[in-house]
């Protein structure tokens, strides 16, 4: 495992349960420090840019939390990073495993695919890899991308990532039941009381750093504590009333809604590896527009892109020096995927641990 040793203010620009970290970054199987705009020459090609504006939209797939107000001002600065005049037309989407699918079942059929590009996950680009629908392009010379978020062989790039951790409820979980590392959310204390939603991957991801042995462990004695089971959604609500103490994993998104709401809970910080799950955007081969999907995704990598989207979901990259996850991340563990464990275990691994829990 390589290291690096950097002082920052752990404080800086983040939200209150990510301060208080320190000055060592540990990313699973590798580090990085790099800053977004840090090649002072790169650019698209005038051909890539003139075509995008000739193609005159881009046709988005992405988080279903977003609204025409911010598809609008998506579009406002894509247009103005580029000089173009290229009109986003989006589609939100609640069910990205489906969708995916929908898209290799298109190109399967010989038909074109739904959307020009998508912002999903790496392990649904990786559907999408191995269905052979991405390309190969040059995002660190054309978009300033880190060279250590380009995935699948130039076909896509890490944009932002999503953290994952277990989640309590501060008003009934208090001072050494609070769990320190992930062995803590086993204790009798919490039987019958822990919510398991159906994101069983991240048990699978888990299993990375700890191995399939000791995870499917883990995964055996938590299914014994009979947990309560149900969506991302539900459970988080469940644990807002106090109807159950403690979420196993729980993922920014709904630590998101948590905020709004203003609703009592917290992660448990201390627990390591984090499970960092990667937001992934890369042109589909053959869709209608893959000058201006190229635009729109390498946009992504400016720092008008990546605030944006910090902004819409409070999500940023730990490859961009500075922000909130990259400060969350120093001195931790961290599990980020990799490519061949999210081609040959990652699915076969989150069935496994699903049916122990309960999931058919």
């Amino acid at each position: 495992m390589k290291t690096f040793r950097n002082k920052v203010d752990p404080g800086m620009g983040l939200r209150p349960w990510f301060r208080g970290r320190r000055g060592l970054l540990s990313v699973g199987f590798f580090v990085v420090e790099l800053v977004l705009g840090a090649h002072a020459l790169a650019a698209p090609p005038r051909g890539v840019i003139d075509a995008a504006n000739k193609e005159g939209e881009v046709r988005l797939y992405w988080t279903n939390t977003a609204t025409d107000t911010w598809r609008q001002r998506f579009q406002d600065a894509l247009n103005q990073q580029f000089g173009t005049n290229i009109t986003i037309r989006d589609t939100r989407g609640a069910d990205w495993g489906r969708d995916t699918t929908k898209v290799v079942a298109e190109n399967l059929a010989g038909q074109k695919p739904a959307w020009d590009v998508m912002l999903t996950t790496e392990a649904h680009h990786n559907d999408l890899y191995q269905a052979g629908l991405l390309g190969h392009h040059k995002w660190v010379e054309f978009f300033d991308v880190p060279p250590q978020a380009v995935m699948f062989n130039g076909g896509a790039y890490a944009f932002a990532h999503q953290v994952a951790l277990p989640m309590y409820n501060t008003n009934l979980v208090k001072g050494p039941d609070i769990p320190k590392k992930w062995e803590d959310i086993l204790n009798s204390k919490f039987n019958e009381k822990i919510g398991v939603h159906v994101a069983t991957h991240h048990w699978a991801r888990l299993s990375q750093t700890w191995g399939e042995e000791r995870t499917t462990q883990f995964v055996k004695r938590l299914a014994d504590m009979k947990p309560r089971l149900g969506t991302l959604a539900d459970l988080n609500q469940r644990l807002h009333i106090g109807e159950v103490l403690l979420l196993a994993t729980q993922t920014d998104t709904f630590m998101r809604v948590s905020r709004i709401r203003k609703a009592p809970v917290k992660w448990a910080e201390d627990v390591e590896p984090i499970l960092l799950q990667t937001m992934t955007v890369g042109p589909i081969k053959g869709s209608s527009n893959p000058n201006a999907a190229l635009l729109f995704a390498g946009f992504l990598a400016s720092k008008k892109g990546h605030d944006l989207w910090q902004e819409l979901q409070e999500q940023s990259s730990i490859f961009v020096k500075g922000s909130p996850y990259w400060n969350f991340v120093q001195g931790k563990e961290v599990v980020v995927l990799k490519e061949d464990f999210m081609a040959k275990e990652l699915q076969r691994r989150a069935e496994k641990y699903g049916a122990m829990i309960g999931y058919r």
